[in-house]
């Protein structure tokens, strides 16, 4: 026991001076050892920058300055590979890849090291290593795009030792990949070979040239097949190169023999869609043909037919779709479409009787909210105030955020004894000045626990690319960060595809919303609004809905820019105006798409004395449509109005702003 006392006491003050050695003589060792977390990602931060600005060899140095003990310190390594490849410092590159695939297997950025480290040794001219660490990587990573660039490399690392080898690589890439990036360079590598193709190669030489837009050389290769194996390709190469009648004939010959059970769905419907747009005949007519020719996908040709034609008429059509394809992708409308039938001709007892059907059989589906909705408005009708108010709470419940969310809270209101707002609007509202910003969707506690302490410490760092190597398959959080990216479209369309699978859905505060509803030109939108008498929740709303905030938009139709503005239109709104000099290529600009979108909304809003309904409706289908069709359609009930609007398009847009607009209030808190 004494002797180990005196041990005890010799280590301590032994430790001690050794420390203070290191201090006062080797100060960078002790300050990377015991580095203070918030300081190590402050210098990452920094050599990240550098990095980003070519700085490699001030970033290098800059990340040798981070403690090993810092907890993405797999970032770092990957980082001064990445800046000595920079510097074409192969060698350290190589050391560094190395390090981190031995010291951090577990790692998330392995997979990717690994593949960088074959790349490495082909710049570094060791042929021998880079083809055994591609080996390795198609091993242990197959079928990740890793794998698929590991065939490319493996090809040209063959090209003179090994010609047939090198070929088989080739090919592969070719077959699993057509549209990747390295695909041209496979087909190219074949030709130097002068590879002979057999059939099944020449297959998938055509196809890879068509993914990249190669349609003259694609046709090369698959006019030399039979029709019936490459009618698909071919015809969409035609279509591309603008020999519409070769096209079309092609799609009429797939119709009639080539399309059999074992041809992808997609592609027949593409198929299909192509020959409408390419025939001479109506689309009526094309629509009939094609249920003629095939029973492939007949589904999706009844219910396009059956959109071109009255409800009356095409009821057998929605009864075939529902009673044959129940699990279809077009059973869920189809059936809703019959449900609006008994509903519009006052058959109320048919008309429950298919509503709780659909209910008994889709549980979250686009007319879901809508067939609640309607149920509710029945049970009114019937003068059964708590039945409706059942039906419109569930949508409330399980579709907060739908149009119809919108519409059953007005009801609530009027059966409660107070008023229902419809489609009224505030002007008084006023956006929040800036472009607001969204928080992360989880706490950086809920990030690590998700995806590990890198992804949490790369997302405090600020470095979101190298942060979705470490993320998998959170869609939520991958709209945060395009959204940080300002990729805005596409951070949009990602949280709103993966709340529409969420059955539960989350109270308006939980910041996944605003990813959904971001707001952006609220200067601009708050200005033009007052200038026009406008709500600005309903202008932003509009927007968003017209261009997802992309200030280039291009429409089919030739509409502009964020509110999506015909130049016609335009030229007509500063006329009318007086708003001064104008010309069409100026609509990119923000500050003036939104001051002529604006006042063209509130022209609409004038001709329609206020109804901000049929404003929003004339909006995108022009005020003659709309009030043509208060001439024709009943007016009363203005839900079963919209319901009835002969245009899908403007149908679907009505609802889309004015769901936007019950999102913006409910997610915001606006009046």
């Amino acid at each position: 026991m004494r002797t180990l006392k005196k041990i005890i006491l010799f280590i301590i003050p032994a430790l001690v001076c050794v420390l203070a050695f290191l201090w006062f003589y080797k100060p960078k060792v002790v300050t990377v050892f015991f580095q203070n977390p918030d300081y190590s990602r402050s210098l990452y931060k920094q050599a990240r920058e550098l990095q980003l600005n070519n700085g490699f060899k001030a970033a290098y140095y800059t990340y040798g300055r981070i403690s090993p003990k810092y907890r993405a310190y797999d970032a770092v390594l990957f980082q001064q590979a990445k800046c000595s490849a920079g510097i074409e410092d192969e060698k350290t590159a190589i050391k560094k890849y190395e390090k981190l695939i031995k010291s951090k297997p577990e790692s998330p950025l392995v997979p990717l090291a690994n593949y960088n480290l074959g790349r490495a040794f082909i710049r570094y001219n060791q042929p021998a290593m880079a083809e055994k660490q591609f080996l390795y990587v198609l091993k242990n990573y197959p079928g990740t795009d890793y794998a698929m660039g590991s065939f490319y490399y493996l090809g040209e690392l063959n090209k003179n030792k090994d010609k047939e080898l090198s070929a088989q690589y080739m090919l592969k890439y070719i077959a699993l990949a057509p549209g990747g990036s390295f695909a041209l360079n496979c087909y190219d590598g074949l030709k130097s070979l002068n590879y002979r193709f057999n059939e099944k190669d020449i297959k998938h030489a055509g196809i890879a040239l068509f993914m990249q837009q190669k349609y003259e050389k694609a046709l090369e290769y698959l006019g030399q097949l039979p029709e019936s194996e490459t009618w698909y390709y071919r015809a969409f190469s035609h279509k591309a190169l603008g020999n519409g009648t070769t096209a079309f004939n092609l799609f009429k010959k797939a119709l009639n023999s080539y399309i059999d059970p074992s041809t992808n769905g997609s592609k027949v419907r593409r198929a299909m869609e192509a020959y409408v747009e390419l025939s001479p005949e109506s689309r009526y007519r094309s629509w009939t043909n094609i249920l003629n020719r095939t029973h492939r996908a007949r589904d999706f040709a009844l219910y396009r037919k059956a959109q071109l034609m009255s409800l009356k008429k095409s009821k057998k059509m929605y009864e075939e779709i529902f009673e044959k394809y129940p699990h279809g992708n077009y059973a869920s409308e189809a059936l809703w479409s019959l449900f609006w039938y008994e509903y519009d001709s006052g058959d109320y007892k048919q008309a429950i009787e298919l509503a709780q059907k659909h209910i008994s059989t889709y549980e979250n589906t686009k007319a879901t909210p809508r067939i609640h909705f309607w149920l509710g408005k029945i049970y009114e009708a019937k003068n059964e105030p708590e039945k409706a108010k059942k039906f419109y709470n569930a949508v409330l419940l399980k579709f907060p955020d739908s149009y119809y969310a919108l519409r059953a809270t007005g009801r609530l209101s009027a059966l409660n004894g107070g008023n229902d707002g419809k489609w009224g609007t505030n002007t008084g509202n006023k956006l929040p000045p800036g472009d607001l910003q969204v928080q992360m969707p989880y706490s950086y506690r809920e990030l690590e626990q998700r995806h590990g302490p890198g992804a949490a410490e790369m997302i405090l760092a600020g470095d979101y690319e190298t942060a979705m190597l470490f993320i998998k398959d959170d869609p939520f959080l991958d709209s945060w960060i395009k959204f940080r990216k300002e990729v805005v479209m596409s951070s949009i369309v990602t949280a709103r595809n993966a709340m529409a699978g969420i059955l539960s859905r989350p109270v308006p505060s939980d910041p996944r919303w605003k990813l959904i509803y971001p707001v952006y030109y609220s200067g601009e939108i708050n200005r033009n609004a007052v200038l026009n008498n406008l709500d600005p929740v309903l202008v932003l709303a509009l927007l968003k809905e017209e261009s997802h905030f992309n200030p280039y938009a291009v429409s089919s139709s030739g509409a502009l820019g964020l509110m999506q503005v015909l130049p016609s239109t335009a030229r007509d709104i500063v006329r009318w105006k007086k708003l001064g000099n104008h010309y069409s290529k100026e609509l990119f600009n923000p500050e003036i798409n939104i001051r002529v979108g604006a006042a063209y909304l509130g022209h609409t809003r004038d001709v329609f004395e206020g109804n901000m309904l049929f404003s929003v409706a004339a909006y995108n289908c022009g005020p003659a449509a709309v009030s043509g069709w208060l001439k024709k359609l009943p007016t009363a009930d203005a839900d079963r109005f919209i319901e009835n609007i002969p245009y899908n398009q403007t149908r679907d847009y009505v609802k889309k702003v004015f769901g936007s607009y019950w999102n913006y209030k409910r997610v915001y808190g606006f009046d």
